[in-house]
């Protein structure tokens, strides 16, 4: 089911500073930088091979991110995987008892793809994000 690893994002306290740090220690710059006011993020997008890896700073403290980073600290929010046909595994994960985030378990990333998100207490506490590509 698993294409391969679509995307990495993880939560820090400053996009900016992590950012210098990543191009300082790792000699990567981003490939863009991006603020989603109406998502309460400010993003770096890096590409490594097929994956993004995607460094973000909840803007809104209250936000699901910007609790998650007070109580958990900064790291990885979630991992998602691409798959082919979002809508039809979403189906087949509600149809397994899974319950996902979304509009019919689906919702559109900021960036314009598909995902499906299974909420942490289907799937054991682990963040399991499916994305189309």
């Amino acid at each position: 089911m698993f294409n391969f690893v679509h995307h990495v994002r993880i939560l820090v306290h400053d996009r900016d500073a992590m950012v210098e740090y990543i191009e300082k220690n790792f000699g990567m710059k981003p490939d863009r930088l991006q603020v989603y006011e109406d998502r309460g993020m400010s993003n770096a997008i890096y590409k490594v091979g097929p994956t993004n890896f995607e460094v973000t700073e909840p803007l809104d403290p209250s936000s699901a991110m910007g609790r998650y980073l007070a109580q958990q600290g900064p790291g990885v929010y979630h991992l998602a995987w691409g798959v082919d046909d979002v809508q039809q595994v979403a189906q087949d994960l509600a149809a397994k008892g899974n319950k996902l985030s979304g509009k019919d378990g689906v919702s559109r990333s900021a960036d314009g793809y598909l995902t499906a998100t299974i909420l942490p207490e289907s799937s054991l506490g682990l963040p399991f994000q499916l994305a189309e590509g």
